[in-house]
């Protein structure tokens, strides 16, 4: 008797760019704030950045929506079911799996378009869940009511403070070096919603 224990439903991580930085020249060189739900984005455990994975790139890049992810973020839309390419969705294969007691906890997804990939971390807690074998990507501008959210959230910062820049020249900086990469969540123990 076989049992597939891989969770088939649609999950979200909600992106939004750091402020307070330089704006960079494209999505390549921006940091991000991140989380599930707006708990986890205003929780000072999550305020940590990353550079976004060069297959969240790819597909931000794809869907043409650059400009808005860079000024106001943007949601990453998972699924473990099969989606349309037409839709907007693209495919990524689990390439690498690392196990731990049995249970894989990180994978690597490779976009089966390109050579660009994203890593998962199952964070489910319940054995016997498993990263799925395939993973459904889209993009998609964040929606009116997390807008608000982060518009009236200490994330978007003192829109009336100057800058340094404000009153001179630095002339062309070089982006700092991007940090770790976005690790992104897998499948969670249950549906859930933004805010």
């Amino acid at each position: 008797m076989s049992r597939n224990t891989t969770t088939t439903l649609t999950w979200t991580l909600t992106v939004i760019p750091e402020v307070g930085t330089p704006t960079p020249d494209s999505i390549d060189h921006a940091s991000f704030h991140y989380g599930r739900t707006n708990d986890e984005i205003a929780t000072p455990y999550w305020t940590d950045v990353k550079s976004l994975p060069s297959g969240i790139l790819h597909v931000v890049k794809e869907s043409e929506i650059e400009g808005n992810a860079l000024e106001t973020g943007f949601v990453i839309e998972m699924s473990s079911r099969h989606k349309q390419k037409s839709e907007g969705w693209f495919t990524f294969q689990c390439a690498l799996l690392a196990s731990k007691g049995g249970r894989s906890r990180r994978g690597v997804y490779v976009c089966v378009e390109t050579a660009n990939s994203m890593e998962v971390v199952n964070i489910s807690c319940c054995p016997p869940k498993e990263l799925p074998k395939v993973i459904w990507i889209r993009i998609s501008t964040l929606p009116e009511k997390t807008l608000a959210w982060l518009l009236s959230s200490s994330l978007r910062g003192d829109s009336n403070q100057t800058r340094l820049s404000d009153f001179s020249d630095l002339g062309d900086l070089s982006p700092p070096p991007p940090g770790e990469p976005l690790a992104l969540p897998g499948p969670p123990n249950s549906p859930y919603e933004f805010m």
